[in-house]
């Protein structure tokens, strides 16, 4: 991860670290304390069927038979006095066995933390599906309630983004067997929100980073700007209404205020991709880096607590982040 201007703090037991910038304000010190049940089992689940990107990606989320996964209960202690300014990192880096966003590409395919093989250290595998459009996701209890609901977790990926201020998201991911692969792959992150009923989609957002012409074998680091409090929508990013129509400017804080889906993958969208072969995909520090500080917009929903323990890595590493381009 960044090195250099940052204090860390470790506790034992779980495989996810915090850290905070103290170039100019004094952090906020925060104390987790967790308990964490990790189960998988599953089959696949492959055709030859071709489908648009964006389509597939939502649905790949969500699709097919239920696996049950994780079940977690956490307290969280935190100091009075949070400090405005103050950049803070949630980084998920399953070192423990902790997976707090049920980040999953298939329900019909086993998961599994691996020990080691990961960038460094531990890391989450699945495999053995079928896919046009390969992505990871972690899904809120709010999206499609009653569908395969033991892969969903309200958790810090997903929630109230505006009030958290969230400024980025960083994500290794690794290509460990290719499926079928195309010049106009690229890796797409994607945001939904969901009306009240969870069933129909109010805001959908993409930010893709420049073109994959090969697959991306072994760990590569993505970074995208999400800048929620950002009073226009950020460069790079295309944002639309259910219908298609084009989200104002004054909405992209509204909108993040409640996130029920976000999922990384590789693909562009609009493009289709054929579905064939089968795909075994790793994730590792999925990390959200937020800053404290007054919202434009009231907040809607209460942003869940991370459930998990914080714990460093002994030794940080740099982070290339791939330059950004927009969409066309």
């Amino acid at each position: 991860m960044k090195q250099g201007g940052f204090f860390e703090r470790c506790c034992a037991g779980a495989g996810v670290r915090w850290r905070i910038s103290m170039t100019k304000l004094a952090a906020t010190f925060l104390l987790l304390a967790v308990s964490v049940r990790v189960v998988a089992a599953g089959g696949d689940n492959r055709d030859g069927s071709v489908e648009p990107a964006q389509d597939m990606a939502a649905r790949n989320a969500m699709g097919g038979s239920l696996l049950p996964v994780v079940r977690s209960s956490s307290s969280l202690l935190v100091s009075p006095g949070a400090v405005y300014g103050a950049t803070e990192s949630f980084i998920e880096t399953y070192d423990d066995g902790t997976d707090v966003g049920l980040w999953h590409c298939s329900v019909n395919a086993m998961r599994a933390i691996e020990p080691s093989g990961g960038n460094p250290g531990a890391y989450l595998q699945q495999g053995g599906f079928s896919t046009a459009v390969p992505i990871w996701a972690s899904v809120s209890t709010r999206y499609q309630p009653g569908v395969n609901d033991p892969y969903k977790v309200d958790s810090i990926y997903t929630g109230d983004w505006t009030t958290l201020g969230v400024t980025t998201l960083t994500v290794d991911l690794n290509v460990i067997q290719v499926a079928t692969w195309a010049t106009d792959r690229a890796t797409t992150l994607e945001l939904l929100q969901m009306d009240e009923t969870g069933f129909k989609v109010t805001y959908d957002a993409t930010y893709t980073l420049p073109d994959l012409p090969d697959p991306p074998v072994g760990w590569q680091t993505y970074s995208f700007p999400i800048n929620a409090n950002s009073p226009t929508i950020p460069d790079g990013w295309v944002c639309t209404h259910g219908d298609g129509s084009p989200c104002t400017d004054p909405e992209w804080s509204q909108f993040l205020h409640r996130v029920d889906l976000t999922s990384v993958g590789f693909y562009k969208p609009g493009f289709v991709y054929p579905n064939l072969g089968t795909w075994v995909l790793g994730i590792d520090n999925v990390e959200l880096d937020f800053q404290a500080g007054p919202t434009p917009t009231p907040s809607p929903t209460v942003t869940p607590s991370p459930t998990a323990t914080p714990r460093a890595r002994p030794t940080p590493r740099t982070r290339p982040s791939p330059h950004a381009r927009p969409t066309p």
